[in-house]
């Protein structure tokens, strides 16, 4: 007998759905650019600080496997001139509430807030 599956038996085909680990870097990161003062997420000088899917890159936001299970969730933002230690704390809020909304407050470990960079709101409207 062989250890290898029968051709005429189908195999499983891989699923379609996202991971738990790609859900919540998309929710974080669609959190994160919904609070006001976030200009846009930063993947960094070398574009490495992301999450890729099958599908898509998620720029600015890692999702890291945890020890104990779950994940943490890494934002790296580029910013307006705020009040900074505010703005983190209302996107981490955002985020532990969007993963909480869809169930994934479980899976959610820690959520670090990186502002990579700070940007005027004359630079905000060159875009």
């Amino acid at each position: 007998m062989s250890a290898r599956t029968p051709a005429s038996q189908p195999t499983q085909p891989l699923s379609a759905a996202p991971s738990q680990r790609v859900q919540l870097a998309r929710l974080a990161l669609d959190a994160a650019l919904g609070a006001d003062g976030v200009v846009s997420s930063h993947a960094g000088p070398l574009g490495t600080r992301v999450t890729v899917d099958r599908k898509e890159r998620l720029p600015g936001v890692l999702a890291t496997a945890l020890a104990g299970g779950g994940y943490g969730v890494e934002l790296h933002l580029v910013t307006e001139v705020v009040p900074l230690h505010p703005l983190a704390e209302r996107v981490r809020s955002r985020v532990v509430q969007a993963a909480s909304a869809v169930g994934l407050d479980g899976a959610l470990g820690p959520v670090d807030i990186t502002i990579a960079d700070v940007v005027g709101s004359n630079e905000v409207s060159e875009g």
